[in-house]
C-alpha cells in the first residue's frame, strides 16, 4: 500500500487512466458486437423463414394485363413451314411457351416440357414461340430434345412485345375458353405444370 507521502508520477497516473479507458472501451465494443451479431441473427432467421415459405417463382402468377382476358391473336409462319394459329386449339388447355435456342434457362426447361407433353397430350397442347432467334438454330435445339409441337416464328420480337414478354423462357397458360389464366416467368417443371392445370380446373376453367 502506497503511503500518502509517496509521490505519484504523472506517467504512472496516465498509465492507470489509459488502462481503465481501454477496459471500458473493450467492454463497450464487446456489447456493440454482441448487439450487431444478435440483429444479424434475427435478420437471417426472418429471411430464411421467408425463403422457406415462399412459393417457387414458377408457381406464382406473374402480373400481366392479359390475365383473365382472351389471349391475343397468335398466328403466323411456322418454324417447320406453312403457318400456325393458336385458335386451332380452342377447347383445350394450351401452354404458350416463348423460348430461344440461345437461352440457357430454356435448355433447363425443355426436357420438362417434352416430358409433360408426352404425359398430358390429351389434356394440354404446347404452342411454342421462337423469340428473336435463327430458324436453323431453333430447329436443331428442338430436335435435340425431341420437341415436336407447333412453333411460331417471332424473329423480330413483335409477338413477344404484344404479349408483354421481355426475356425467355416465359409461358402463358390458356384455358379451353381462350382466356389467359397464368403467366409464368422462368423455367417450369412438368410437376409444376400439372399443379397449375389442376388449380385452373378446380376454378372452373
Amino acid at each position: 500500500m502506497r503511503s500518502i507521502s509517496e509521490p505519484v508520477s504523472l506517467d504512472e497516473d496516465l498509465s492507470h487512466t489509459e488502462d481503465r479507458v481501454t477496459k471500458v472501451g473493450v467492454a463497450q465494443g464487446s456489447r456493440r458486437l454482441r448487439l450487431v451479431a444478435t440483429l444479424l441473427g434475427i435478420v437471417f432467421v426472418v429471411f430464411a423463414g421467408f425463403l422457406a415459405t415462399r412459393k417457387p417463382a414458377s408457381l406464382q402468377s406473374a402480373p400481366s394485363p392479359l390475365l383473365f382476358h382472351s389471349a391475343p391473336a397468335l398466328s403466323g409462319p411456322s418454324l417447320f413451314g406453312g403457318s400456325v394459329s393458336l385458335s386451332n386449339y380452342r377447347g383445350r388447355f394450351v401452354l404458350v411457351n416463348f423460348f430461344a435456342s440461345w437461352c440457357a434457362s430454356c435448355r433447363t426447361e425443355m426436357p420438362q416440357l417434352v416430358s409433360f407433353a408426352k404425359a398430358e397430350s390429351k389434356l394440354v397442347q404446347i404452342f411454342g414461340v421462337d423469340y428473336d432467334d435463327e430458324n436453323a438454330s431453333a430447329k436443331s435445339f428442338l430436335s435435340a430434345y425431341g420437341a415436336n409441337w407447333p412453333v411460331l416464328v417471332d424473329s423480330n420480337g413483335q409477338t413477344a412485345l404484344r404479349w408483354g414478354v421481355s426475356e425467355p423462357p416465359e409461358s402463358f397458360l390458356i384455358a379451353p375458353n381462350g382466356k389467359v389464366v397464368t403467366k409464368i416467368i422462368g423455367p417450369i417443371t412438368a410437376k409444376q405444370l400439372s399443379v397449375l392445370i389442376q388449380i385452373a380446373k378446380s376454378k372452373g376453367y
